[in-house]
């Protein structure tokens, strides 16, 4: 299975990574041979076969740059410069630019969360952020990656910090969303290969038509670039690249150019009617449920199977997280989990909210539950307050066993908040008249 390369690849951190894939194999440190096994005179050698043996630097290079699916370091360098903000990428709009009147405003908070939040408002949509990230699963999860090997830095197993960031939990719900909120939204597809080899001209080839339509029906799409920024567009031109539009994190409505060709786009479709909210609402449940418990569908359009397959969204990310915090070789350096907290409790923010807003809408029985879920969330926020991630507490075992003692009690927490939502759940079924409110 070849690895994807990070939204924002660094071509320092790539040479640090293969320097260190070339030091773990001096070593005799049998993590390596996985990878070296993309060498054409290691495919069939056991691990001991491809210690004993030499390997230079630019072999590692060339192995790490086939894991990652190229052709070849060269071809990895190449496309990895390629993702640089390009010449014009600061110039003014064309007169003749397509434009949405009324650009939307962003603000903090999960980035994806709060771009669907700003696609809806310029579709005419009301709604919230905090009800858009319960609805999307993004309040509820914490995505890890149990096969990725961070680049950069000597770990062998995970770097569950950068995952928070990635889009794959973001893809889990759109065809939900697009239900709930009467407006379809659908992935645009890319092919990678193209992409890595030409960026423009794979934007042109599979994003600009369908782009010019959106934008043309009054309607916005959402992107992010290779350099990890999350986009709403709202107008296009013939600049270089074409793409006008606002940053989610941006608390102004100013147009800017984006600076790169989009990594993904998701498109916004035709406005229609909307789910029953009461009925939403217990989807929304069952799925935070769901992600606790690792149930959700792989089934992500543009998302390779394989890539799926080592995501994690609950108690396994929790499990993982611990395990490599107890041990001092594979926990990485301290920004790793210091980055899943700050993600984590930005997502978490909006889950008491959600649940509050929602407990309003139903029965006793049900609000309940959903208020006591509430309040657990409130004490995960709590919780992660008291998460020590600086270097000082990294530099010795006592503070990373600390650490995964409240990474253990966040786990623990989480489970009793989805005891309560399953509850609900079952209330809610109980109902024979969930229109009724408290």
């Amino acid at each position: 299975m070849s690895r994807l390369l990070p939204i924002r690849p660094d071509l320092e951190h790539l040479r640090n990574e293969a320097k260190a894939l070339h030091k773990a194999h001096a070593r005799g440190d049998a993590s390596a041979c996985g990878i070296l096994r993309r060498l054409k005179r290691f495919s069939g050698a056991t691990d001991a076969q491809v210690l004993s043996s030499p390997v230079t630097l630019t072999e590692a290079q060339f192995a790490l740059a086939l894991d990652y699916g190229f052709k070849g370091w060269d071809e990895l360098r190449r496309t990895v410069l390629r993702t640089r903000p390009v010449e014009g990428a600061n110039a003014p709009a064309s007169p003749r630019a397509l434009r949405l009147s009324d650009p939307p405003a962003g603000g903090d908070g999960n980035r994806l969360a709060r771009a669907y939040q700003m696609s809806f408002s310029c579709c005419g949509v009301a709604c919230d952020y905090d009800t858009v990230a319960g609805d999307s699963g993004l309040a509820f999860i914490l995505q890890a990656d149990s096969a990725h090997r961070p680049y950069g830095a000597d770990v062998t197993e995970l770097d569950l910090g950068w995952w928070p960031l990635d889009e794959w939990g973001a893809m889990l719900r759109l065809d939900f969303l697009g239900s709930v909120y009467g407006v379809q939204m659908h992935r645009l597809p890319l092919a990678m290969d193209e992409y890595r080899a030409d960026a423009a001209k794979a934007f042109e080839s599979y994003h600009r038509g369908a782009i010019v339509e959106c934008l043309q029906a009054e309607r916005p799409v959402v992107c992010v670039t290779s350099g990890c920024d999350i986009w709403v567009i709202t107008g296009m031109d013939d600049g270089s690249p074409p793409l006008l539009g606002q940053l989610s994190c941006d608390s102004t409505s100013q147009v800017k150019r984006v600076g790169q060709y989009p990594w993904w786009v998701v498109a916004m479709g035709d406005v229609r009617e909307p789910m029953d909210r009461v009925r939403a609402d217990a989807e929304a449940v069952a799925f935070a449920v769901d992600l606790h418990h690792e149930r959700f569908s792989r089934n992500i359009p543009g998302c390779a199977p394989e890539y799926a397959a080592v995501k994690s969204s609950g108690t396994a990310s929790f499990t993982l997280w611990a395990r490599v915090l107890r041990d001092g070789e594979r926990c990485g350096p301290s920004h790793y989990s210091a980055n899943i907290v700050g993600c984590t409790r930005r997502n978490r923010r909006s889950a008491p909210p959600y649940l509050r807003q929602m407990a309003a809408r139903h029965t006793r029985s049900v609000a309940a539950r959903l208020g006591t879920a509430a309040d657990i969330y409130d004490e995960v926020l709590a919780k992660l307050g008291t998460a020590d991630t600086s270097k000082e507490a990294f530099s010795t075992a006592a503070g990373r066993l600390k650490l995964a003692d409240v990474v253990d009690e966040l786990a623990a927490l989480e489970a009793k908040a989805v005891g309560e939502l399953e509850q609900a759940l079952q209330a809610i079924g109980a109902s024979e008249q969930p229109e009724k409110r408290k």
